[in-house]
Formats: structure tokens, C-alpha cells, sequence
């Protein structure tokens, strides 16, 4: 330590003083964006489901079975009725 003048040793502390406060504040925005990614994908999750959920209760509004009953409703008739399965060769 004898060798190294006061001017330089204040410069080394300084810079590592510098690095250190550069690496804590890397880490704290690090986790501050990593809890952010996680907020948005819980976020994006919830509106997964909420879309699943929508789609599955418009599925049931318009699907076949809801069809076929408004058309029985309104008077309409099945013109195929069920018989022997056609095969094609």
C-alpha cells in the first residue's frame, strides 16, 4: 500500500465505489422488471381465461344444439331423416 499515492488510491475507491452502486442498482431494476413481467403475465392469464370463458358461453348461444332448437321453435322441419349410412367407392 506504500507505493500507491493518495491521489490514485482515492481514484480506485472511487471507481469501485462507482461499480459497486452500478451493480446494486442493476439488480434492484433487474427485480423491479422481473416482478413487472410477472404482473403481466398473470395479467395476460387472467385475460386468457376470461376470453376461454366468453368464447365457451358464445359456443353455447350459437352452437348446433341452440340452432336446431330456434328452428324447431319457428316451425322447421329435418328434410333428411336418419336411415342407412351412405358409403362412397
Amino acid at each position: 500500500m506504500g507505493t500507491v499515492s493518495t491521489a490514485r488510491f482515492v481514484v480506485i475507491v472511487l471507481a469501485v465505489a462507482t461499480l459497486f452502486t452500478l451493480y446494486v442498482g442493476h439488480v434492484f431494476a433487474t427485480q423491479k422488471l422481473l416482478s413487472q413481467v410477472q404482473g403481466l403475465r398473470n395479467d395476460q392469464l387472467a385475460l386468457e381465461m376470461t376470453f376461454d370463458k366468453l368464447q365457451g358461453e358464445y359456443h353455447r348461444v350459437t352452437g348446433p344444439e341452440r340452432i336446431f332448437e330456434a328452428a324447431r321453435d319457428l316451425g322447421l322441419e329435418d328434410r333428411l331423416r336418419p336411415g342407412a349410412p351412405i358409403v362412397l367407392r
